[in-house]
């Protein structure tokens, strides 16, 4: 019968001279709680987008998971090893790494050249093929030209949008391909190693630094800069499912623990690392303006105690003990922090729907255009969100509680 009292003062507290509903002292609590729930929600949710729209550029430019030798060492007799890959249903492809100069006219350009077997390297990476459509915010495939398997292997090479840009050159167009090392005896003294190529592609990789420095060449030209002789510098995985690729590095790991098993997250870990560290700094910021509108919860509250000293007292005479009135009160303010999650969560999730689908918020790129602000919604933040409103709501009435017992 207590309970029932208790509950029912809670519910009049909360709706003073209203019959139903929230009283109007009420509002400015109501309406920080709800604010600070949107925001914390929004944050999230901006940040998952941020982290999978870079792991999509991540993942199609590489792979999602490369496998290479330790301590910085080659992968010799690597086609058995793809066999075994292929039997356990990975997709593997062969890369060299060179960094080289491409030298046109006068012009000469440093990149990052990657040797690939055209077929395999496909089957892995987004960023030799042509592009599906279906983002139509980022490009990541082929923008000009196309490559053959048979023309490419004999002298063709695909460059980046920006690098591309940078020596003036396009389709058809033939350029030299020059190792930086001078180690090739002549009568005349040490020469570098070179190559005549014809560009055969211009492919854009979906991150500018990227399109800046990348290219593509036939993993015998690379082998030819590198000086390898059956081996490459590292394989490059495809999983079944990309959804488990966790669960596939550890079981690869378990398999060959003589190599070095790295998730695509590794590939570019300053960039993950900066998105990681900024969601969650984000998060602790605007939680500070969640703390805020508790303060105006924890005033509320004893503003209304201090105004109900007799009610309350006359309430203690009736029977109710400090722990009673304490636990009205305490009610009170969860049944309002409900409301407020319920309408945060509501509206949050509206807006964050609408950017969803229609991409009315974009941002800026620079010479890059611009691209929608991504989102994604998570129901760990959902549960996060709900989690932190009850505690800091707690926490903010444990002060204004403490002074029924002074009440006599």
């Amino acid at each position: 019968m207590k309970n029932i009292s208790v509950l029912y003062l809670a519910k009049k507290y909360l709706s003073g001279r209203k019959q139903r509903g929230i009283g109007r002292s009420h509002y400015l609590s109501l309406a920080g709680i709800s604010l600070g729930v949107l925001a914390l929600l929004c944050v999230s949710s901006v940040m998952n987008g941020f982290r999978a729209d870079i792991q999509n550029r991540i993942v199609g430019t590489y792979s999602e998971i490369r496998l290479s030798g330790k301590d910085g060492s080659t992968v010799p007799n690597y086609v058995p090893l793809m066999a075994e890959l292929k039997q356990q249903g990975f997709l593997a492809a062969p890369v060299i790494r060179n960094e080289l100069l491409i030298k046109r006219g006068y012009v000469v350009v440093p990149t990052l050249c990657f040797g690939i077997d055209l077929k395999q390297q496909r089957a892995v990476s987004a960023t030799l093929n042509t592009p599906d459509g279906k983002n139509k915010e980022v490009v990541q495939g082929l923008v000009a030209g196309s490559l053959n398997e048979d023309t490419f292997t004999d002298g063709g090479i695909a460059l980046g949008a920006g690098l591309a840009a940078q020596l003036g050159v396009y389709l058809g167009d033939e350029i030299q391909l020059i190792s930086p090392m001078f180690n090739i005896p002549t009568a005349f003294g040490m020469i570098p190693q070179v190559r005549f190529l014809q560009v055969q592609a211009i492919f854009a990789a979906g991150m500018p630094e990227y399109d800046q420095s990348y290219s593509y060449i036939p993993l015998g030209t690379a082998e030819f800069f590198a000086m390898y002789n059956a081996e490459v510098d590292y394989l490059e995985l495809k999983t079944p499912s990309f959804s488990r690729s966790q669960h596939y590095l550890k079981h690869l790991q378990s398999l060959y623990p003589q190599y070095l098993l790295e998730d695509w997250s590794n590939f570019d870990s300053s960039l993950y690392g900066a998105i990681r560290f900024e969601k969650y700094i984000m998060f602790i910021i605007m939680l500070f303006m969640f703390i805020i509108a508790s303060f105006n919860l924890t005033g509320n509250l004893l503003k209304t105690i201090s105004q109900k000293k007799r009610e309350l007292g006359l309430l203690k005479a009736l029977g109710l003990s400090d722990r009673d009135l304490q636990s009205m009160f305490l009610l009170q303010s969860l049944l309002l922090c409900t409301v407020a999650i319920i309408l945060g969560l509501g509206l949050g999730s509206l807006l964050l729907l609408i950017q969803k689908q229609f991409g009315i918020v974009k941002l800026g790129m620079g010479d890059s255009g611009s691209i929608i602000l991504p989102v994604q919604l998570l129901l760990g933040d959902y549960l996060l969100v709900i989690f932190v409103s009850y505690f800091l709501t707690v926490i903010s009435v444990l002060l204004p509680l403490k002074r029924i017992g002074k009440i006599n």
